[in-house]
């Protein structure tokens, strides 16, 4: 019985991992279109709640970052994790330029409130400075079992 769940982890392991250890670059892929997806829907949510001065869109577009931002990292490693920085932070950096008719999603004006003023630069510092503390996180804490130290003896 154990042998079959030892091999049943290791099986699992061995696809997500190539031969030496490694995440495949596929997996790594997936951090993209992820990113994408985290930068457009954060950008929605942001503002909602900051002109009444109880920011919750802010607080539920960051969950949705870091909760993004350890699934990549368990996943696809920081590789992953560095590519869905890049697609989440240029999402965001172009949904906030001017659009065609001159419109803006992410106004930066004079506000009655700090948070409905600063939003749009709370929302860009805090998405890139939380998917920075993911990648700069140790492994051990992104892994699913116990991690195996090579040249220490337990």
């Amino acid at each position: 019985m154990k042998s079959q769940i030892s091999k049943s982890k290791d099986q699992t392991a061995s696809r997500s991992m190539g031969e030496s250890g490694k995440v495949s670059p596929f997996r790594c892929l997936l951090g993209l279109p992820i990113g994408l997806a985290v930068g457009v829907l954060g950008t929605l949510v942001q503002r909602s709640g900051a002109a009444q001065g109880l920011p919750w869109g802010m607080v539920l577009a960051y969950l949705l970052v870091a909760l993004a931002s350890w699934w990549v990292r368990c996943d696809s490693g920081t590789m992953g994790l560095a590519l869905h920085l890049v697609a989440s932070t240029v999402t965001v950096w172009l949904l906030s330029m001017r659009g065609p008719g001159g419109d803006v999603l992410m106004p930066y004006a004079n506000f009655p409130t700090f948070f409905a003023k600063y939003a749009v630069f709370l929302w860009m510092g805090g998405l890139v400075l939380i998917q920075t503390l993911a990648i700069c996180l140790p492994a051990s804490w992104f892994a699913d079992g116990p991690l195996r130290r090579q040249g220490r003896s337990a």
